[in-house]
Protein backbone atom coordinates (compact mmCIF):
# COMPACT_ATOMS: atom_id res chain seq x y z
CA UNK A 1 0.00 0.00 0.00
CA UNK A 2 1.39 3.38 -1.00
CA UNK A 3 2.06 6.01 1.64
CA UNK A 4 -0.75 8.27 0.37
CA UNK A 5 -3.20 5.37 0.52
CA UNK A 6 -2.14 4.64 4.11
CA UNK A 7 -2.52 8.33 4.98
CA UNK A 8 -6.01 8.54 3.47
CA UNK A 9 -7.08 5.34 5.22
CA UNK A 10 -5.68 6.61 8.53
CA UNK A 11 -7.43 9.97 8.13
CA UNK A 12 -10.68 8.18 7.26
CA UNK A 13 -10.47 6.12 10.46
CA UNK A 14 -9.54 9.26 12.42
CA UNK A 15 -12.60 11.09 11.02
CA UNK A 16 -14.93 8.25 12.00
CA UNK A 17 -13.47 8.10 15.52
CA UNK A 18 -13.69 11.89 16.01
CA UNK A 19 -17.30 12.03 14.79
CA UNK A 20 -18.24 9.06 17.00
CA UNK A 21 -16.57 10.62 20.06
CA UNK A 22 -18.33 13.93 19.39
CA UNK A 23 -21.65 12.13 19.08
CA UNK A 24 -21.07 10.23 22.34
CA UNK A 25 -19.28 12.85 24.44
CA UNK A 26 -19.39 16.15 22.54
CA UNK A 27 -22.18 17.57 24.70
CA UNK A 28 -20.67 16.41 27.99
CA UNK A 29 -19.08 19.75 28.82
CA UNK A 30 -20.69 20.58 32.16
CA UNK A 31 -20.16 23.57 34.46
CA UNK A 32 -21.60 23.21 37.96
CA UNK A 33 -22.60 26.06 40.24
CA UNK A 34 -21.96 25.13 43.88
CA UNK A 35 -21.97 26.91 47.27
CA UNK A 36 -18.22 26.31 47.54
CA UNK A 37 -17.59 28.54 44.50
CA UNK A 38 -20.41 31.07 44.63
CA UNK A 39 -21.90 33.30 47.32
CA UNK A 40 -25.59 32.59 48.06
CA UNK A 41 -27.65 35.49 49.45
CA UNK A 42 -31.30 35.61 50.52
CA UNK A 43 -33.29 38.45 48.93
CA UNK A 44 -36.68 39.98 49.69
CA UNK A 45 -38.69 43.18 49.32
CA UNK A 46 -37.53 44.88 52.49
CA UNK A 47 -35.25 47.24 50.56
CA UNK A 48 -38.41 48.46 48.84
CA UNK A 49 -40.10 48.90 52.26
CA UNK A 50 -41.86 45.55 52.03
CA UNK A 51 -42.53 43.20 54.93
CA UNK A 52 -41.50 39.82 53.46
CA UNK A 53 -38.81 37.76 55.20
CA UNK A 54 -36.32 35.19 53.93
CA UNK A 55 -33.46 33.06 55.25
CA UNK A 56 -30.96 30.57 53.81
CA UNK A 57 -29.75 27.24 55.19
CA UNK A 58 -27.61 24.43 53.79
CA UNK A 59 -27.86 20.65 53.83
CA UNK A 60 -24.65 19.40 52.27
CA UNK A 61 -24.51 20.82 48.74
CA UNK A 62 -28.20 21.76 48.83
CA UNK A 63 -29.23 25.34 49.55
CA UNK A 64 -32.66 25.97 51.07
CA UNK A 65 -34.54 29.27 51.11
CA UNK A 66 -37.42 29.67 53.54
CA UNK A 67 -39.47 32.79 52.99
CA UNK A 68 -42.76 34.35 53.93
CA UNK A 69 -44.47 36.83 51.66
CA UNK A 70 -46.31 39.55 53.54
CA UNK A 71 -48.44 42.47 52.47
CA UNK A 72 -47.07 45.91 53.25
CA UNK A 73 -48.79 49.25 52.98
CA UNK A 74 -45.62 50.70 51.46
CA UNK A 75 -44.94 47.96 48.85
CA UNK A 76 -47.64 46.07 47.00
CA UNK A 77 -45.59 43.42 45.18
CA UNK A 78 -44.07 41.13 47.80
CA UNK A 79 -41.28 38.76 46.73
CA UNK A 80 -38.35 36.75 48.01
CA UNK A 81 -35.56 34.78 46.41
CA UNK A 82 -31.90 33.79 46.21
CA UNK A 83 -29.10 35.72 44.52
CA UNK A 84 -26.00 33.66 43.62
CA UNK A 85 -22.96 35.90 43.14
CA UNK A 86 -19.94 34.93 41.04
CA UNK A 87 -17.63 37.46 42.73
CA UNK A 88 -19.10 39.25 45.74
CA UNK A 89 -16.34 41.88 45.81
CA UNK A 90 -16.21 42.66 42.09
CA UNK A 91 -19.60 42.79 40.31
CA UNK A 92 -17.92 43.53 36.97
CA UNK A 93 -16.42 40.05 36.94
CA UNK A 94 -18.64 37.20 35.77
CA UNK A 95 -18.58 33.75 34.17
CA UNK A 96 -18.52 33.41 30.39
CA UNK A 97 -21.35 31.01 29.58
CA UNK A 98 -21.53 31.78 25.86
CA UNK A 99 -20.14 28.30 25.02
CA UNK A 100 -23.03 26.59 26.82
CA UNK A 101 -26.44 25.92 25.32
CA UNK A 102 -28.56 24.57 28.21
CA UNK A 103 -29.11 25.21 31.91
CA UNK A 104 -30.12 22.14 33.96
CA UNK A 105 -32.05 22.97 37.14
CA UNK A 106 -32.73 20.53 39.94
CA UNK A 107 -34.85 22.93 41.97
CA UNK A 108 -38.04 22.58 44.05
CA UNK A 109 -40.34 25.49 44.87
CA UNK A 110 -43.35 24.71 47.05
CA UNK A 111 -45.96 26.55 49.10
CA UNK A 112 -45.81 25.39 52.72
CA UNK A 113 -49.30 26.55 53.77
CA UNK A 114 -51.42 25.98 50.71
CA UNK A 115 -52.14 23.79 47.69
CA UNK A 116 -51.20 26.39 45.12
CA UNK A 117 -48.77 25.72 42.28
CA UNK A 118 -46.50 28.76 42.74
CA UNK A 119 -44.67 30.37 39.86
CA UNK A 120 -40.99 31.22 40.03
CA UNK A 121 -38.49 33.21 38.05
CA UNK A 122 -34.86 32.46 37.11
CA UNK A 123 -32.52 35.16 35.83
CA UNK A 124 -29.00 35.06 34.43
CA UNK A 125 -27.74 38.60 35.07
CA UNK A 126 -25.06 39.75 32.63
CA UNK A 127 -22.65 42.63 33.18
CA UNK A 128 -21.70 44.64 30.10
CA UNK A 129 -19.73 47.89 30.56
CA UNK A 130 -21.56 49.30 27.53
CA UNK A 131 -24.70 49.74 29.64
CA UNK A 132 -24.00 48.37 33.16
CA UNK A 133 -22.77 50.31 36.20
CA UNK A 134 -20.85 48.50 38.98
CA UNK A 135 -22.79 50.20 41.80
CA UNK A 136 -26.23 49.84 40.23
CA UNK A 137 -27.54 46.25 40.22
CA UNK A 138 -30.55 47.27 38.18
CA UNK A 139 -28.29 47.89 35.15
CA UNK A 140 -27.19 44.23 35.01
CA UNK A 141 -29.11 42.67 32.12
CA UNK A 142 -32.04 40.39 33.03
CA UNK A 143 -31.94 37.23 30.88
CA UNK A 144 -34.94 35.53 32.41
CA UNK A 145 -37.70 32.95 32.35
CA UNK A 146 -40.94 32.52 34.36
CA UNK A 147 -42.28 29.01 34.94
CA UNK A 148 -44.12 26.79 37.40
CA UNK A 149 -41.88 24.03 38.74
CA UNK A 150 -44.76 21.63 39.37
CA UNK A 151 -45.54 21.59 35.64
CA UNK A 152 -42.22 19.85 34.91
CA UNK A 153 -40.14 16.98 36.20
CA UNK A 154 -37.82 17.48 39.14
CA UNK A 155 -34.88 18.18 36.79
CA UNK A 156 -35.63 20.83 34.18
CA UNK A 157 -33.37 21.49 31.17
CA UNK A 158 -33.88 24.93 29.66
CA UNK A 159 -32.17 25.97 26.40
CA UNK A 160 -30.42 29.28 26.98
CA UNK A 161 -31.93 30.58 23.75
CA UNK A 162 -35.34 30.32 25.50
CA UNK A 163 -34.37 33.03 27.98
CA UNK A 164 -35.56 36.51 27.12
CA UNK A 165 -34.48 40.00 28.08
CA UNK A 166 -37.29 41.59 30.09
CA UNK A 167 -39.00 44.40 28.21
CA UNK A 168 -39.45 46.67 31.25
CA UNK A 169 -35.73 46.46 31.94
CA UNK A 170 -34.89 47.45 28.34
CA UNK A 171 -37.25 50.43 28.57
CA UNK A 172 -36.15 51.60 32.02
CA UNK A 173 -32.44 51.49 31.10
CA UNK A 174 -32.90 52.83 27.56
CA UNK A 175 -30.94 49.95 26.06
CA UNK A 176 -30.12 50.39 22.34
CA UNK A 177 -31.17 47.75 19.83
CA UNK A 178 -27.65 46.35 19.40
CA UNK A 179 -27.62 45.36 23.09
CA UNK A 180 -31.23 44.19 23.38
CA UNK A 181 -30.59 40.47 22.75
CA UNK A 182 -29.76 37.93 25.50
CA UNK A 183 -26.11 37.90 26.56
CA UNK A 184 -24.22 35.26 28.55
CA UNK A 185 -20.58 36.26 28.12
CA UNK A 186 -20.17 37.80 31.60
CA UNK A 187 -22.85 36.41 33.94
CA UNK A 188 -22.07 37.88 37.36
CA UNK A 189 -25.08 36.41 39.21
CA UNK A 190 -27.88 33.87 38.99
CA UNK A 191 -31.19 34.75 40.64
CA UNK A 192 -34.26 32.77 41.68
CA UNK A 193 -37.36 34.63 42.86
CA UNK A 194 -41.04 34.11 43.49
CA UNK A 195 -43.17 34.70 40.44
CA UNK A 196 -45.24 37.78 39.73
CA UNK A 197 -48.54 37.74 41.61
CA UNK A 198 -47.54 34.99 44.05
CA UNK A 199 -49.99 35.13 47.00
CA UNK A 200 -48.81 35.81 50.52
CA UNK A 201 -47.76 32.84 52.55
CA UNK A 202 -44.82 30.63 53.42
CA UNK A 203 -42.67 29.10 50.69
CA UNK A 204 -39.59 26.98 50.41
CA UNK A 205 -37.08 27.00 47.55
CA UNK A 206 -34.64 24.07 47.52
CA UNK A 207 -31.70 24.19 45.09
CA UNK A 208 -30.10 20.78 44.67
CA UNK A 209 -27.93 21.57 41.65
CA UNK A 210 -27.43 24.07 38.85
CA UNK A 211 -25.52 22.89 35.79
CA UNK A 212 -24.70 24.44 32.45
CA UNK A 213 -24.30 22.04 29.51
CA UNK A 214 -22.25 22.81 26.43
CA UNK A 215 -20.16 21.43 23.61
CA UNK A 216 -16.43 20.94 23.86
CA UNK A 217 -16.63 21.80 20.18
CA UNK A 218 -19.85 22.40 18.29
CA UNK A 219 -20.76 20.19 15.36
CA UNK A 220 -20.36 22.86 12.69
CA UNK A 221 -16.87 23.79 13.87
CA UNK A 222 -15.88 20.12 14.05
CA UNK A 223 -17.13 19.41 10.53
CA UNK A 224 -15.42 22.52 9.19
CA UNK A 225 -12.15 21.50 10.88
CA UNK A 226 -12.33 17.99 9.43
CA UNK A 227 -13.14 19.45 6.01
CA UNK A 228 -10.13 21.76 6.23
CA UNK A 229 -7.93 18.80 7.19
CA UNK A 230 -9.16 16.83 4.16
CA UNK A 231 -8.74 19.82 1.85
CA UNK A 232 -5.28 20.46 3.29
CA UNK A 233 -4.32 16.83 2.67
CA UNK A 234 -5.60 17.09 -0.90
CA UNK A 235 -3.60 20.27 -1.50
CA UNK A 236 -0.45 18.73 -0.01
CA UNK A 237 -0.91 15.60 -2.12
CA UNK A 238 -1.48 17.69 -5.26
CA UNK A 239 1.59 19.81 -4.56
CA UNK A 240 3.62 16.66 -3.93
CA UNK A 241 2.45 15.09 -7.17
CA UNK A 242 3.24 18.26 -9.12
CA UNK A 243 6.70 18.39 -7.55
CA UNK A 244 7.21 14.70 -8.34
CA UNK A 245 6.20 15.17 -11.98
CA UNK A 246 8.51 18.16 -12.28
CA UNK A 247 11.34 16.14 -10.75
CA UNK A 248 10.74 13.26 -13.19
CA UNK A 249 10.73 15.69 -16.11
CA UNK A 250 13.90 17.30 -14.80
CA UNK A 251 15.58 13.91 -14.41
CA UNK A 252 14.47 12.89 -17.90
CA UNK A 253 15.90 16.08 -19.34
CA UNK A 254 19.12 15.56 -17.40
CA UNK A 255 19.36 12.02 -18.72
CA UNK A 256 18.71 13.21 -22.27
CA UNK A 257 21.48 15.78 -21.95
CA UNK A 258 23.73 13.17 -20.38
CA UNK A 259 23.09 10.75 -23.23
CA UNK A 260 23.68 13.53 -25.71
CA UNK A 261 27.07 14.27 -24.17
CA UNK A 262 27.79 10.56 -23.91
CA UNK A 263 27.04 9.96 -27.56
CA UNK A 264 29.17 12.94 -28.52
CA UNK A 265 32.00 11.56 -26.39
CA UNK A 266 31.61 8.13 -27.95
CA UNK A 267 31.68 9.61 -31.41
CA UNK A 268 34.87 11.45 -30.53
CA UNK A 269 36.39 8.27 -29.12
CA UNK A 270 35.37 6.31 -32.18
CA UNK A 271 36.86 8.99 -34.40
CA UNK A 272 40.07 8.99 -32.36
CA UNK A 273 40.47 5.25 -32.74
CA UNK A 274 39.10 5.05 -36.25
CA UNK A 275 42.44 3.73 -37.45
CA UNK A 276 42.10 0.71 -35.19
CA UNK A 277 40.04 -2.07 -36.72
CA UNK A 278 37.45 -4.36 -35.25
CA UNK A 279 35.90 -2.16 -32.60
CA UNK A 280 32.94 -3.28 -30.49
CA UNK A 281 29.93 -1.56 -32.05
CA UNK A 282 28.25 -0.75 -28.72
CA UNK A 283 31.11 0.48 -26.54
CA UNK A 284 33.89 1.43 -28.96
CA UNK A 285 36.28 -0.96 -27.17
CA UNK A 286 38.38 -3.47 -29.11
CA UNK A 287 36.84 -6.86 -29.62
CA UNK A 288 38.36 -10.30 -29.01
CA UNK A 289 39.17 -10.90 -32.66
CA UNK A 290 41.15 -7.69 -33.03
CA UNK A 291 43.28 -8.31 -29.93
CA UNK A 292 44.15 -11.86 -31.03
CA UNK A 293 46.39 -10.65 -33.88
CA UNK A 294 48.21 -8.24 -31.59
CA UNK A 295 48.89 -10.95 -29.02
CA UNK A 296 50.09 -13.40 -31.65
CA UNK A 297 52.49 -10.83 -33.12
CA UNK A 298 53.93 -9.46 -29.88
CA UNK A 299 53.71 -12.29 -27.37
CA UNK A 300 53.99 -15.61 -29.17
CA UNK A 301 55.84 -18.24 -27.01
CA UNK A 302 58.85 -18.66 -29.32
CA UNK A 303 59.79 -14.98 -29.26
CA UNK A 304 62.97 -14.42 -27.28
CA UNK A 305 62.61 -10.70 -26.39
CA UNK A 306 59.10 -10.32 -25.09
CA UNK A 307 58.09 -7.09 -23.33
CA UNK A 308 56.30 -7.21 -19.99
CA UNK A 309 52.53 -7.65 -20.14
CA UNK A 310 49.90 -7.58 -17.41
CA UNK A 311 46.17 -7.98 -17.75
CA UNK A 312 43.18 -6.72 -15.77
CA UNK A 313 39.97 -8.73 -16.07
CA UNK A 314 36.82 -6.66 -15.21
CA UNK A 315 33.23 -7.76 -14.69
CA UNK A 316 30.32 -5.43 -13.74
CA UNK A 317 28.65 -6.64 -10.53
CA UNK A 318 24.97 -7.60 -10.72
CA UNK A 319 24.59 -6.19 -14.21
CA UNK A 320 21.67 -8.53 -14.90
CA UNK A 321 19.67 -6.68 -12.23
CA UNK A 322 20.27 -3.41 -14.08
CA UNK A 323 18.76 -4.90 -17.23
CA UNK A 324 15.87 -6.46 -15.30
CA UNK A 325 14.97 -3.26 -13.45
CA UNK A 326 15.80 -0.54 -15.99
CA UNK A 327 15.57 -2.39 -19.31
CA UNK A 328 18.13 -3.37 -21.91
CA UNK A 329 18.25 0.09 -23.48
CA UNK A 330 19.42 1.54 -20.19
CA UNK A 331 21.81 -1.40 -19.85
CA UNK A 332 23.39 -0.61 -23.24
CA UNK A 333 23.75 3.06 -22.26
CA UNK A 334 25.50 2.04 -19.04
CA UNK A 335 27.90 -0.25 -20.95
CA UNK A 336 28.84 2.69 -23.19
CA UNK A 337 29.33 4.88 -20.12
CA UNK A 338 31.36 2.14 -18.40
CA UNK A 339 33.72 1.97 -21.38
CA UNK A 340 34.28 5.74 -21.29
CA UNK A 341 34.95 5.70 -17.53
CA UNK A 342 37.54 2.92 -17.84
CA UNK A 343 39.26 4.29 -20.96
CA UNK A 344 39.67 7.69 -19.30
CA UNK A 345 42.16 6.08 -16.88
CA UNK A 346 44.22 4.13 -19.45
CA UNK A 347 47.43 4.98 -21.26
CA UNK A 348 47.54 5.30 -25.01
CA UNK A 349 49.48 2.03 -25.18
CA UNK A 350 46.93 0.05 -23.16
CA UNK A 351 44.41 -2.15 -24.97
CA UNK A 352 40.83 -2.11 -23.74
CA UNK A 353 38.76 -5.06 -24.96
CA UNK A 354 35.13 -6.00 -24.55
CA UNK A 355 35.45 -9.69 -23.83
CA UNK A 356 31.72 -10.42 -23.85
CA UNK A 357 28.52 -9.18 -22.19
CA UNK A 358 29.56 -7.08 -19.18
CA UNK A 359 33.12 -8.51 -19.11
CA UNK A 360 36.09 -6.38 -20.21
CA UNK A 361 39.86 -6.92 -20.34
CA UNK A 362 42.64 -4.32 -20.13
CA UNK A 363 46.03 -5.36 -21.58
CA UNK A 364 48.88 -3.28 -20.15
CA UNK A 365 52.16 -3.59 -22.13
CA UNK A 366 55.39 -2.65 -20.35
CA UNK A 367 53.61 -2.67 -17.00
CA UNK A 368 54.56 -4.60 -13.88
CA UNK A 369 52.12 -6.54 -11.75
CA UNK A 370 52.38 -3.83 -9.08
CA UNK A 371 51.55 -1.02 -11.52
CA UNK A 372 48.64 -3.01 -12.95
CA UNK A 373 47.33 -3.66 -9.42
CA UNK A 374 47.41 0.07 -8.65
CA UNK A 375 45.56 0.80 -11.90
CA UNK A 376 42.98 -1.90 -11.11
CA UNK A 377 42.26 -0.41 -7.66
CA UNK A 378 41.99 3.07 -9.19
CA UNK A 379 39.49 1.74 -11.74
CA UNK A 380 37.48 0.00 -9.01
CA UNK A 381 37.20 3.19 -6.96
CA UNK A 382 36.30 5.36 -9.94
CA UNK A 383 33.58 2.92 -11.03
CA UNK A 384 32.09 2.88 -7.53
CA UNK A 385 32.16 6.66 -7.08
CA UNK A 386 30.95 7.58 -10.56
CA UNK A 387 27.42 9.01 -10.85
CA UNK A 388 25.77 6.63 -13.28
CA UNK A 389 22.88 7.65 -15.46
CA UNK A 390 20.41 5.27 -13.80
CA UNK A 391 20.98 7.02 -10.48
CA UNK A 392 22.27 3.96 -8.60
CA UNK A 393 25.70 2.76 -7.42
CA UNK A 394 27.57 0.47 -9.83
CA UNK A 395 30.58 -1.65 -8.85
CA UNK A 396 32.93 -4.08 -10.57
CA UNK A 397 35.10 -7.04 -9.58
CA UNK A 398 38.65 -7.21 -11.01
CA UNK A 399 41.31 -9.89 -11.39
CA UNK A 400 44.99 -9.09 -12.18
CA UNK A 401 47.63 -11.42 -13.65
CA UNK A 402 51.08 -11.11 -15.27
CA UNK A 403 52.43 -12.91 -18.35
CA UNK A 404 55.13 -15.46 -17.54
CA UNK A 405 56.76 -18.17 -19.64
CA UNK A 406 53.44 -19.13 -21.07
CA UNK A 407 50.86 -18.19 -23.64
CA UNK A 408 48.58 -15.18 -23.34
CA UNK A 409 45.65 -17.59 -23.01
CA UNK A 410 47.21 -19.06 -19.86
CA UNK A 411 47.64 -15.54 -18.45
CA UNK A 412 43.98 -14.72 -19.20
CA UNK A 413 42.90 -17.95 -17.52
CA UNK A 414 44.71 -16.96 -14.32
CA UNK A 415 43.24 -13.44 -14.48
CA UNK A 416 39.79 -14.98 -14.87
CA UNK A 417 40.44 -17.10 -11.77
CA UNK A 418 41.38 -13.96 -9.85
CA UNK A 419 38.15 -12.31 -11.08
CA UNK A 420 36.01 -15.12 -9.76
CA UNK A 421 37.92 -15.11 -6.49
CA UNK A 422 36.94 -11.44 -6.19
CA UNK A 423 33.29 -12.32 -6.83
CA UNK A 424 33.34 -15.13 -4.27
CA UNK A 425 34.93 -12.78 -1.73
CA UNK A 426 32.06 -10.31 -1.86
CA UNK A 427 32.49 -8.43 -5.19
CA UNK A 428 33.61 -4.81 -5.62
CA UNK A 429 37.24 -5.79 -5.00
CA UNK A 430 40.55 -6.48 -6.75
CA UNK A 431 42.26 -9.89 -6.55
CA UNK A 432 45.91 -10.25 -7.67
CA UNK A 433 47.68 -13.49 -8.52
CA UNK A 434 50.29 -14.87 -6.13
CA UNK A 435 49.06 -12.58 -3.29
CA UNK A 436 47.23 -13.72 -0.15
Amino acid sequence: MKTIHKLIFGLFIFTIIVVALHWLYGEKKIYRVSPSQYTYLATNDQLQKGASTSSISREGDEVILDCELKISADYKWPYCGISILYDKENPTKGKDLSDFHTIRLDVDFVALDGDTNPAMRVYLRNYNPAYSLPDNEYTYKYNGLDYRQADYSNVLEVPLRSLQVLTWWLVDNKIPIEHSAPEFNNVNRIEFATGSGTPVGKYQLRIRSIEFIGHYIDGETLMLTLLLIWVGLALIFSATQIHRKQRILSESEARRQHLKLLNRSLREENTQFAELAHRDALTGAMNRHSIRNWLEQEYYPERELKTQLTVIYLDIDYFKQVNDVHGHKMGDDILREFAIVVMSELRASDRFVRWGGEEFVVFCPNSTLRHASILAERLRQKIELHKWMHGEVLTASLGVAELGQETAIDMLTRADEMLYRAKRSGRNRVEIENQE
